[in-house]
């Protein structure tokens, strides 16, 4: 292993190189989305209502994203369509990505209402209640090979849920 802690063949502290940057983008997005409630909530005392803070938010997130997508340059859709026996598919994703768009958007409007209404202690531990909805929708629409829910995960998520519960019980008590 060399001093960055990438080994041969494509390994990253022990793991397969992309299974270890999927789990840093998910601590960085968990230190993200860890502080975005915080500045939501002092945001939220100078605006009359959740939705203005949602419009601005989103508008604010479109700023990095764009970076991003600059950076990054994806092939553009063209190219995609080009694959044979690739436009059914690509419509059927295409709807999918555009289900996901309205999913998170009314996730992101429910996530500022409920941190207006509800102390940020409360709030928080029920959005991490998100693994309990993946492992009800993900076999069924990934297919069970994709998403596979195990006697740990569904443990895993017993117990997240149930520490949600113990916070808001606690917060109520």
């Amino acid at each position: 292993m060399t001093e960055t802690g990438v080994g041969p063949r494509g390994r990253l502290l022990g793991l397969d190189r992309r299974r270890a940057m999927g789990y840093l983008f998910g601590v960085l997005t968990a230190a993200c989305w860890a502080s975005s409630p915080v500045f939501l909530r002092k945001g939220l005392e100078l605006f009359p209502s959740p939705l203005w803070a949602v419009t601005l938010g989103l508008g604010a997130a479109t700023v990095p994203y764009l970076a991003w997508v600059v950076v990054l340059r994806p092939p553009p859709r063209s190219r995609i369509r080009r694959k044979k026996g690739a436009d059914a598919a690509s419509q059927s994703a295409l709807w999918f990505l555009i289900l996901a768009g309205v999913a998170s958007a009314a996730g992101a409007v429910a996530r500022t209402f409920a941190i207006d209404l509800a102390p940020i202690a409360v709030a928080v531990p029920l959005l991490q209640t998100t693994g309990l909805w993946t492992i009800i929708l993900a076999p069924p629409l990934l297919g069970r090979h994709v998403e596979r829910v195990t006697a740990k995960l569904v443990l895993g998520t017993v117990l997240m849920v149930a520490g949600a519960a113990l916070v808001i019980v606690g917060q109520n008590a």
